[in-house]
């Protein structure tokens, strides 16, 4: 997945996702500056349906951002 990183702000990189704006850790983005595109490649070797799984996370970000609109 591509996010835009729009802007940091303090521990947090605020990006830009399908059209949404999600802030995750800073950390993520070490070498990155806003305005960046970066490629976000997620492999996933959890147990399909587990809720910790870095699909599960980053989906139920997703989906928060949806319903606060």
């Amino acid at each position: 997945m591509r996010v835009i990183i729009d802007r940091f702000e303090e521990d947090l990189a605020v990006v830009e996702l399908d059209g949404r704006t999600l802030s995750v850790p800073r950390e993520l983005f070490a070498e990155a500056r806003e305005g960046d595109a970066v490629e976000i490649t997620v492999i996933d070797r959890t147990k399909p349906g587990d809720e910790n799984s870095p699909h599960a996370i980053f989906e139920r970000l997703r989906n928060k951002k949806k319903r606060k609109r």
